[in-house]
C-alpha cells in the first residue's frame, strides 16, 4: 500500500484535493499502526491551503502527529496557519490553533506570539476559538520556561491572570509552577541562580509563582509534598543570619517570605495540606508577628475584618503547633 501511495504522489497526473486527503489519511493510519512514514509531508502541507474543511482537517492532523518541531516544513506550515488565523473563519482558526499547540516548536511560538493574543482579545472571536487561543498561550508560555528571567516572569504573569479568570482551564499550571519554584529556592539547583538580587535568587519571580499557587490548592500528593518542601526551605532561610546588611537584601528576602506565608494563610482552611506539624509548622511566631505588623502598617483598619489576611495571620500566631495531616 505504501508503494501504491508513493506512486500516486509521484505520478504524472495531478491529484485533486479528495485524492490527496485520502492518501494522506491512509499514511496517517499506517503510521498509527506502527510503521515508519518518510514521505507525504508536502502533500499534507498542500492540504492546508484547501478551502474544504475535511481536507484541511486531515492536513493539520497529519502535521500534528508526524511533523516534529525541527522539520524543514515549519515555515511553510506557519504561512498556512497565518492565513487561517487571518481568515476569521472560526473552524479554520480552531484547526490552526490546535496545530500550534500540538507541534509546539520554538519557531512557532515566536511566529505567533503576537497573533494569538489578538485572537484572544478580539471582540468578534467566538468563545470556542478564545478557549483554544487561551490554552495555546498557556502551552506556549510553559514551553517558554527557559532560563531567561524576563520570559519566565512574563509567562507567569500571563498564566496568573488567565487562571484567575478561568481556573478550571489552567489547573495544569500548578505542577509547573511548583517545579519552577522548587528549582529556584533549592540551593542544589542552578536554575536562574544567575538572577540573584542581593543574595536572593529571582525574588520577583518567586513572589509571582507563590501568588499563582494561591489560585489553586495543590491536589496531587507529590506536588503537594514538593510545595511543602519549598515553603519549608523559604521559612528556614528566613531564620538564617542575613548575608548582607543592606536594606535591599532584607526587602527581597522578606518579599518571598511574606508571599510564602500568604500562601499558607490562603489555604488555612486546609492547613494540614501545606503546614504539617513536622515541616512548615516550624515557622516561628516572630515571623508571623512581623508579617502582621507589616500588614497593619500597610492596610487601613477597615481591612482588618475577620476574614482579612491580618486576622487570619493572628489566628495562626495563636497556634502553638499546626496539626499534621
Amino acid at each position: 500500500e505504501l508503494a501504491n501511495i508513493r506512486s500516486k504522489f509521484k505520478g504524472d497526473k495531478a491529484l485533486d484535493g479528495y485524492s490527496k486527503k485520502k492518501y494522506v489519511c491512509k499514511l496517517l493510519f499506517i503510521f498509527l499502526l506502527g510503521h515508519d512514514i518518510d514521505f507525504g509531508h508536502m502533500e499534507a502541507v498542500n492540504l492546508l491551503s484547501s478551502n474544504r474543511y475535511t481536507e484541511k482537517q486531515i492536513g493539520y492532523l497529519f502535521i500534528s502527529v508526524l511533523v516534529n518541531s525541527n522539520s524543514e516544513l515549519i515555515r511553510l506550515i506557519n504561512n498556512a496557519i497565518k492565513n487561517d488565523l487571518a481568515s476569521r473563519n472560526p473552524t479554520f482558526m480552531g484547526l490552526a490553533l490546535h496545530c500550534i499547540a500540538s507541534v509546539g516548536s520554538r519557531e512557532m511560538a515566536e511566529a505567533f506570539a503576537g497573533e494569538i493574543p489578538k485572537v484572544l482579545v478580539a471582540g468578534d472571536t467566538m468563545d470556542s476559538v478564545k478557549q483554544s487561543a487561551a490554552l495555546c498561550l498557556l502551552l506556549g508560555a510553559t514551553c517558554s520556561m527557559t532560563s531567561n528571567l524576563g520570559v519566565v516572569t512574563a509567562a507567569t504573569s500571563l498564566i496568573t491572570t488567565l487562571a484567575q479568570k478561568n481556573p478550571e482551564e489552567f489547573k495544569t499550571s500548578v505542577s509547573l509552577a511548583v517545579s519552577r519554584l522548587s528549582r529556584i529556592v533549592t540551593s542544589a539547583s542552578t536554575d536562574l541562580q544567575d538572577y540573584t538580587y542581593y543574595f536572593v535568587p529571582a525574588p520577583w519571580l518567586s513572589v509571582k509563582l507563590l501568588r499563582l499557587l494561591q489560585c489553586y490548592p495543590p491536589p496531587d500528593p507529590a506536588v503537594r509534598g514538593r510545595l511543602t518542601e519549598c515553603l519549608e526551605t523559604i521559612l528556614n532561610k528566613a531564620q538564617e543570619p542575613p548575608k548582607s546588611k543592606k536594606v535591599q537584601h532584607s526587602n527581597a528576602k522578606n518579599a518571598v517570605l511574606f508571599e510564602a506565608i500568604s500562601l499558607i494563610i490562603h489555604h488555612d482552611r486546609c492547613v494540614g495540606c501545606l503546614c504539617t506539624g513536622s515541616r512548615c509548622g516550624r515557622v516561628r511566631k516572630p515571623f508571623l508577628r512581623d508579617y502582621v505588623n507589616c500588614c497593619q502598617r500597610s492596610f487601613s483598619l477597615e481591612d482588618g475584618g475577620p476574614g482579612s489576611c491580618v486576622s487570619r495571620c493572628l489566628r495562626l500566631c495563636r497556634l502553638s503547633s499546626w496539626p499534621s495531616c
